[in-house]
C-alpha cells in the first residue's frame, strides 16, 4: 500500500499551532519555577529538565486542540491555549512514566529523563525515582491548569482508560499471548482515543459545536489514532533513530504483541484501507469548509506515512 507523504502546505494551518501552544508552556513553566525553587532547588532543576522535554514534541495534542476549535470558531482564547498546554503536559508525565516502565534510554532524540538523572546520580534507582516525582509533577500541574470543572471532568474521565490500558501494555511485555481485539483495545484507550479523539472533542467542545459534530470527531479521531499506532509500532522496527529520536526494537526486546506481529501483511493492509476509509466518511460530514476538510485529510495520511 503506497501513500503519498502529505507532509505539506495542506498540513501547516495545524502544526502552526504548535509555537503558540509551546510558548504557553514555556511561560507557565518558568512561572512554577520561580515557586517551586522558593522550596528548594529540585524545583528549579525539574523545571529545566521538563521545558526541553515537553517542547521538543511534535505537540500534536495541544496543537490538535486549537485547531478543531479554530474550525467551528475564529476567536482563539487564552482558555484554548491554556487546555492545550495541559494536554500537553499530561502527555509528558505519561511518556516519562512510559520510559521508566520500558527502561529506554533515549526519548525525543536526548536521555530520557530517568536516564539523565540516573547519570547525575550514577543510580538506576534514583533516577527513576527521580523520573517518576516529575511525571506526577507534570500531571498535577496539568490540572491546575484545567480551571473550567466540566473541562477537567472530560479529560480526567478519558485519561483514566490509559492507566488501565498502560497495565496491559506492561503484561504484553512479559510475553503475555494477546489478541488482535485485546491489541486494538490497547491501542484505542492508551494512544487513540486520548491522543486524537479526546484533544479533537475538547477543541470541538470549547468552541460551542453540536453534539453530534463532537461525536462524529470522537469517531474520527479514534481511527486517526488507530492509524497513528500502528505506524508507531512500524517505526519502532524499522525507523531511523536519528529522525524518531526513539530506540528501534524497543518493542520487540520487551516481547511485547502488536498488530504488525499478529497479522499477516496484507491482512494489516486491509485494516488500514477500512480506517482510512471510515476517516473520509467521517471528514465528509463534518459541517466545515473545503480547505479544512482537505486539511484534516491531510492528517490522515500523515499519521500512515510519517517518519517520527
Amino acid at each position: 500500500m503506497q501513500y503519498n507523504n502529505p507532509m505539506s502546505d495542506s498540513l501547516q494551518p495545524i502544526l502552526a499551532h504548535k509555537k503558540a501552544v509551546d510558548d504557553y508552556l514555556v511561560s507557565f513553566l518558568n512561572d512554577k519555577k520561580k515557586k517551586l525553587t522558593q522550596i528548594n532547588a529540585w524545583g528549579g532543576d525539574v523545571i529545566d529538565r521538563l521545558i526541553p522535554f515537553v517542547t521538543s514534541g511534535k505537540t500534536t495534542r495541544g496543537s490538535l486542540t486549537v485547531y478543531i476549535y479554530s474550525l467551528f470558531e475564529k476567536n482563539l482564547t487564552p482558555e484554548i491555549y491554556r487546555v492545550a498546554a495541559a494536554l500537553e503536559l499530561f502527555h509528558s508525565g505519561f511518556l516519562i512514566h512510559d520510559d521508566v516502565m520500558d527502561q529506554d534510554r533515549l526519548r525525543r532524540g536526548r536521555a530520557s529523563l530517568w536516564e539523565q538523572y540516573r547519570l547525575t546520580s550514577d543510580d538506576t534507582h534514583i533516577g527513576m525515582s527521580q523520573a517518576i516525582n516529575a511525571g506526577d509533577l507534570c500531571f498535577f500541574m496539568a490540572q491546575e491548569l484545567l480551571t473550567d470543572a466540566s473541562t477537567l471532568s472530560l479529560v480526567v474521565k478519558e485519561l483514566q482508560p490509559v492507566i488501565i490500558a498502560q497495565m496491559q501494555d506492561v503484561m504484553s511485555g512479559k510475553g503475555k499471548s494477546m489478541s488482535k481485539d485485546e491489541v486494538l483495545s490497547l491501542y484505542r484507550y492508551k494512544t487513540a482515543r486520548y491522543t486524537f479523539s479526546l484533544s479533537m472533542t475538547v477543541g470541538a467542545t470549547l468552541a460551542g459545536a453540536t453534539q453530534n459534530n463532537v461525536s462524529l470527531l470522537e469517531r474520527l479521531g479514534e481511527s486517526m489514532g488507530l492509524l497513528y499506532q500502528i505506524r508507531d509500532d512500524e517505526l519502532s522496527v524499522e525507523g531511523d533513530t536519528s529522525i524518531t529520536g526513539k530506540p528501534t526494537g524497543s518493542d520487540e526486546k520487551n516481547t511485547k504483541q502488536t498488530l504488525a506481529i499478529l497479522l499477516h501483511s496484507d491482512e494489516l493492509n486491509d485494516f488500514k484501507v477500512s480506517l482510512l476509509e471510515h476517516c473520509d466518511d467521517e471528514i465528509s460530514k463534518l459541517p466545515i469548509d473545503p480547505s479544512g476538510k482537505q486539511q484534516l485529510t491531510a492528517l490522515v495520511r500523515f499519521c500512515l506515512t510519517r517518519d517520527k
